[in-house]
């Protein structure tokens, strides 16, 4: 008999589990029953059914799709016992949602959740350019609505330069593939006037590649103006949502792109025929205006000489307000300057002190008994001698004694 240490027997039991499938991910169906996240990078939850029970280990960043208690969900792993703990569970790389209920209620959740931190408001959604030069079209070109949009676009506008980036647009990896070609147009967000996703339509499961949440994310940084068609019109994606501008079809998205060129040879049309309409009518009355003064010259010009005669009255009449408003503002400021002028002030019997240096003496702190200082009256100077010094508190108590 072959006796084993426990980290010998665990790494047995792992190595017959894991050679059981041989070295494939295995799937297991369940519903969701102790979802909890640790430390904010930890997931565990129990997955279960009518019998049996197993517990799922994965790390945040792999759970791609939010799920909580009661969802029914595959699981993508393989077994193994932790032998820390030697707990048995199913160490998962993947988590998908099954049935159209799990899928709606996840959808609710995460939609709540994108909506809280504003990547749906509608105040950062920019407008597309009218007539746009060069687009990124991202998108499978194995499908019809691939096929539909390049269709529209040339049979509206030819001659739009268009980047196609191939994606998968639904099943394993297409999230990955989208986000990748978002981010890859972003590289040159001057090369292109718009962004376009797009894809036919489909069920909610075929679907859910444009319901993930690095998708909706990538699509809301773009620095390039999004536009996002999926070919449904039953439900809107989250990531027709996180868009700037959504087409309900991928034939409504390429309308939405371009302008169609009759219509804008028809409205240049009209124009041209209401500038040429409008110009006719200048032409006419300047003609009318001209025979008119050569018939009678007299006449013209008796009525440009009282229209003369109109505008230099007003000319000086505004003039005369305009002299008399600056005269009273001027006078005003010369009263307020004389106001200010100290000489005014001596003439009412005040003084001015100066010490040696000639500077003003605002306060008795600055004098000392013998001190020399010079008094400035209203028509001459004097030099002094400072006999004494008394602040105004002591006059004061002196005068109360």
């Amino acid at each position: 008999m072959t006796v084993f240490s426990v980290t010998d027997f665990l790494a047995h039991i792992n190595d017959v589990l894991g050679k059981s499938w041989n070295a494939e991910e295995l799937c297991v169906e369940g519903e969701v029953s102790g979802f909890r996240v640790s430390q904010g990078q930890w997931v565990n939850f129990d997955l279960k059914d009518d019998q049996g029970l197993v517990n799922i280990f994965m790390t945040v960043w792999q759970l791609r799709v939010p799920i909580e208690d009661g969802i029914k969900v595959r699981v993508y792993g393989m077994p193994r016992i932790y032998p820390k703990f030697g707990k048995f569970s199913l160490t998962a790389s993947k988590v998908e949602l099954v049935g159209e209920g799990a899928l709606k209620k996840a959808l609710a959740a995460l939609k709540a959740k994108l909506e809280a931190e504003g990547l749906f408001d509608p105040s950062r959604k920019r407008e597309l350019p009218v007539f746009p030069n060069c687009i990124a079209l991202i998108a499978s070109r194995e499908s019809a609505a691939y096929g539909d949009f390049i269709r529209i676009v040339g049979e509206r506008w030819g001659g739009l330069e268009i980047d196609v980036y191939h994606v998968k647009v639904q099943g394993a990896g297409a999230p990955e593939d989208i986000v990748k070609a978002i981010q890859r147009a972003n590289t040159r967000p001057d090369s292109y006037d718009a962004l376009i996703l797009t894809r036919g339509g489909g069920s909610l499961e075929e679907l859910m590649a444009f319901n993930d949440e690095q998708v909706v994310r990538a699509i809301h940084a773009s620095k390039i103006p999004t536009l996002v068609g999926i070919g449904h019109e039953r439900d809107l994606s989250l990531a027709e949502l996180a868009a700037d501008v959504r087409g309900s079809t991928p034939t409504d998205c390429a309308r939405r792109l371009v302008p169609d060129r009759k219509d804008v040879l028809r409205d240049l049309a009209f124009k041209t025929d209401n500038i040429e309409s409008r110009l006719q009518e200048i032409i006419r009355v300047k003609k009318e205006l001209l025979v008119r003064a050569l018939r009678a010259p007299s006449s013209w010009l008796t009525v440009r000489r009282q229209s003369l005669d109109q505008l230099t009255l007003l000319c000086s009449q505004n003039v005369r307000e305009w002299l008399g408003t600056l005269t009273d503002r001027l006078n005003t400021d010369i009263r307020l300057l004389a106001s200010l002028d100290p000489k005014g002030v001596l003439n009412r019997g005040y003084s001015i002190l100066r010490d040696a240096r000639g500077t003003a003496v605002s306060s008795v702190a600055k004098l000392t008994v013998g001190q020399p200082v010079t008094v400035v009256l209203s028509d001459g100077e004097g030099d002094m001698k400072v006999m004494d010094v008394r602040r105004a508190v002591q006059a004061k108590q002196q005068k109360l004694l």
